[in-house]
């Protein structure tokens, strides 16, 4: 299960990555459109959302790493998984409780905020899982 969590984290990571690249390239004006009024310019949003889209991406590729170390048997990959799933968890709850907060003040936006926020605690419980389960194998000596 701990490992099922990571693949979809990985894909989850690199999907959205490379959905915000393309999004930074062909669509920076059309965000900018979507978003309520910001007081940055098109190619600011679009260094922005590229900035956050490699920073998923760097998040992908350590999730396969930490995966392909776990399926050898690596110590090192348990205490990596810990690690990442244990911030992971702390991030998704950050991102969650944003998410509500600003679902509470922006009406217009409460309902893809909620679903964004159901989605986040959802990462922050399998996260914290997989995290809790990796510490555990990594006491008992375990790398299975």
């Amino acid at each position: 299960m701990a490992r099922t969590v990571l693949l979809v984290g990985a894909a989850a990571c690199l999907l959205s990555g490379v959905a915000g690249i393309g999004l930074a390239i062909a669509g920076s004006e059309s965000l900018l459109s979507l978003l309520p009024p910001l007081a940055i310019d098109a190619d600011a949003l679009g260094g922005a959302v590229t900035a956050v889209a490699l920073a998923l991406v760097a998040v992908g590729v350590v999730h396969l790493g930490v995966l392909v170390g776990l399926g050898q048997g690596q110590r090192w990959a348990m205490s990596a998984g810990a690690l990442l799933s244990s911030v992971l968890a702390v991030v998704s709850l950050a991102l969650a409780a944003a998410a509500v907060s600003s679902a509470l003040r922006a009406a217009d936006y409460a309902l893809p905020l909620i679903g964004a926020a159901s989605l986040a605690f959802v990462a922050t419980a399998a996260y914290a899982f997989v995290a809790v389960r990796l510490a555990r194998e990594l006491g008992s000596g375990s790398a299975s």
